[in-house]
C-alpha cells in the first residue's frame, strides 16, 4: 500500500440487514480501483456494506455525515439550507478529518452525498463525484446541476439518463461514463443447475412450472411491485400454472402489505412467493424463467435488468430511464413497454411462456451481449484508462497543505541548445565564503530533522484518524472546553465557599453584639 496514493469514497448510506444496488456498485467500484490505489470508505454505520468491504480487504472509517436530499429533488432554497448545512457539527468533523488524510482525490456517491465534496473543496482536494440516479427534472433543476458542477473536478454517470441533466459543455469537458458490471466469482456459472434444482424445491416449484421474479432492494411504491401483482392476474389467466417470486425488504410496509392483500383477494396466495431479502441472489435469478421490472420512476441504470440478464434470463421492463437504455443496447428492446400499462407487461410475459425456446434464446442471446458491453473485461479495460487518468492528474502533482501549490517557474534550455549552435561560456559561479559550506551542512541538517519531524506528526494523525479517533486540533478544543467548564465550577464553588464564610462571620458579630 505503500506505493499507492491514498483516496477516500463516501457512500451515503450502510444498511445493516441488506445492501442497495448503489451500495453494491459502490463496493464493485472501490474493489477495482483498490488495485491501482489505497482506497479507505467513509460509510455512516456498520452495514452489510461495511462487512463486505472489510472482507475484501478495504480499510473501513464510519462518519455520520448528513445527506442534501434536495439535490435529488430541487427546490427554491436550496442553496439556503445547503448554508445550514455547512454549519453543522458533521461538516466541521469532516472536514478536520480530510485535513489529516490529506487524499490525492476523493470520490463521493449519488447525487445527495454534497458535504464530502464541498468539505475536499474548501481544503483544495479534488472531487470526482459519482452520479448514480437520475436528478427530477422541475424548474430547479439547474440549482442542483450547478451545486455538483462548482463542486466537482470530474463526474462519473453510469449511463447517458443520469448524465442527461448537465449541459452539453458540463458533459463534454468533465463527464465520463462508466457504467456498472459484476463479478465472474460471485455469478457461480459451473453450478447454475444445480442451483437452480435447490432453489426451485425449496420454492415448491414443479419443473413445469414457470417462475416468474421480481426483485428489488427496498420495496415501495416507486418500484411497481403493485403493478407486477396485477400483471400476475392476467398471466395466470392464460397460464394457469404460472407461479410468481418476490424478492425484496419491504420499504414501505403499508404499501408491501396492501400488495400482499391484493394477492390474497385474487386468490393467488398459492401461486405467490415473498421471500423478503435473498442471501443469495444467483440461486434465485437461476431459479426464475422471466424476470419482470416494473419500475414507475426513471431508473439510472436498471441494475436488476442487468443481474438477470447476465444470468441467462429474458427481461420485460416498463420503457424509461435506464431500463430503456441497457435493454436496447442488447438488442432486447421488444420487451419494453409503456410505463404503467400493465396490460401489455403482461402480453409480453404470456408470449414468453408460450414459447420457452424462444424465451431461451432470447435470454442466451441477453447474456450474450450483457458480457460484450457491460461484462468484467470491457469494465476492467474502462477502470485502467481511468486509473492512469487520475495517477497523472491526481497524484503526481506537489502536496497541496495550505491551498493551491505556487506556480514552479522552468529556466528556459540555454540558447542553441536543440540547434546544435556553440553555446556562450557560462559565467564563473560565484565562490562561497569561508565557513558557509558549513552554515549550509548545518541548515540542511535542521531541515531533514524537521522534515522527519513533520512527516512523524503526519503518519501518527493519519493512524488515530484510521481507528477513529479525532484531529489532534478537535481533541485540543474539546479539552479547552472541558478546562474551561472544569475552571468556572473551580470558581463558583470557591466563591460559594466565601459567601458561606461571610455569612457566618456576620452570625457571630450579631451573637457578640446580642451577649
Amino acid at each position: 500500500m505503500a506505493d499507492k496514493a491514498t483516496i477516500v469514497l463516501f457512500s451515503h448510506v450502510s444498511n445493516t440487514h441488506s445492501i442497495t444496488g448503489a451500495e453494491k456498485l459502490l463496493l464493485f467500484f472501490a474493489r477495482e480501483l483498490s488495485l491501482y490505489f489505497n482506497c479507505i470508505l467513509v460509510a455512516p454505520q456498520e452495514g452489510k456494506l461495511t462487512r463486505q468491504a472489510r472482507k475484501f480487504g478495504l480499510n473501513i472509517q464510519l462518519m455520520s455525515i448528513p445527506l442534501v436530499y434536495g439535490i435529488y429533488t430541487p427546490y427554491a432554497g436550496l442553496e439556503a439550507d445547503v448554508r445550514k448545512f455547512q454549519e453543522s457539527k458533521e461538516y466541521h468533523e469532516l472536514t478536520d478529518w480530510l485535513a489529516v488524510m490529506r487524499p490525492a482525490f476523493i470520490i463521493t456517491s449519488t447525487c445527495v452525498h454534497l458535504l464530502p465534496a464541498l468539505a475536499a473543496k474548501l481544503l483544495h482536494i479534488p472531487v470526482v463525484w459519482k452520479i448514480s440516479e437520475t436528478i427530477t427534472e422541475n424548474e430547479y433543476t439547474s440549482i442542483s446541476v450547478d451545486l455538483i458542477h462548482r463542486n466537482s473536478d470530474e463526474i462519473l454517470a453510469i449511463s447517458q439518463t443520469t448524465a442527461a441533466c448537465f449541459p452539453e459543455y458540463i458533459r463534454e469537458s468533465k463527464v465520463t461514463q462508466i457504467p456498472p458490471s459484476w463479478n465472474d466469482q460471485e455469478m457461480m456459472v459451473e453450478a447454475w443447475s444445480k442451483l437452480r434444482g435447490e432453489r426451485r424445491r425449496e420454492l415448491k416449484v414443479r419443473p413445469e412450472e414457470p417462475l416468474i421474479g421480481y426483485i428489488s432492494s427496498f420495496i415501495n411504491k416507486e418500484k411497481g411491485l403493485e403493478h407486477f401483482v396485477k400483471m400476475a392476474v392476467f398471466v395466470s389467466a392464460v397460464h394457469p400454472k404460472s407461479k410468481y417470486l418476490v424478492i425484496g425488504t419491504p420499504g414501505d410496509k403499508s404499501y408491501y402489505e396492501r400488495c400482499v392483500r391484493k394477492v390474497k383477494l385474487e386468490g393467488l396466495t398459492s401461486r405467490f412467493k415473498f421471500v423478503g431479502y435473498e442471501e443469495c441472489l444467483p440461486a434465485a435469478y437461476c431459479a426464475m424463467d422471466v424476470l419482470v421490472v416494473p419500475s414507475l420512476i426513471r431508473e439510472g441504470f436498471g441494475m436488476t435488468a442487468m443481474e438477470g440478464m447476465s444470468f441467462g434470463k429474458p427481461v420485460v421492463a416498463y420503457d424509461s430511464g435506464g431500463l430503456r437504455e441497457i435493454l436496447h443496447t442488447v438488442g432486447c428492446g421488444d420487451y419494453l413497454v409503456p410505463a404503467e400499462n400493465i396490460e401489455m407487461l403482461a402480453e409480453r410475459v404470456n408470449t414468453l411462456l408460450a414459447a420457452p425456446g424462444l424465451a431461451a434464446a432470447i435470454g442466451a442471446q441477453a447474456r450474450e451481449y450483457v458480457n460484450l458491453i457491460y461484462g468484467p473485461v470491457a469494465y476492467r479495460a474502462r477502470m485502467l484508462g481511468l486509473a492512469e487518468r487520475w495517477s497523472l492528474r491526481y497524484c503526481t502533482a506537489l502536496p497541496q497543505l495550505a491551498g493551491p501549490p505556487a506556480a514552479v517557474a522552468v529556466p528556459d534550455p540555454p540558447v542553441g541548445e536543440a540547434t546544435g549552435e556553440s553555446k556562450p561560456a557560462a559565467p564563473a559561479a560565484p565562490q562561497p565564503r569561508k565557513g558557509s559550506a558549513r552554515r549550509a551542512a548545518r541548515l540542511r541538517r535542521g531541515k531533514l530533522r524537521r522534515g522527519k519531524l513533520r512527516r512523524g506528526r503526519l503518519r501518527r494523525a493519519k493512524s488515530r484518524a484510521r481507528r477513529g479517533e479525532r484531529p489532534r486540533a478537535v481533541r485540543r478544543a474539546a479539552r479547552k472546553r472541558r478546562s474551561a467548564v472544569a475552571a468556572r465550577r473551580r470558581g463558583t464553588a470557591r466563591g460559594k465557599r466565601a459567601r458561606g464564610g461571610v455569612r457566618r462571620g456576620r452570625r457571630a458579630g450579631s451573637r457578640r453584639k446580642a451577649a
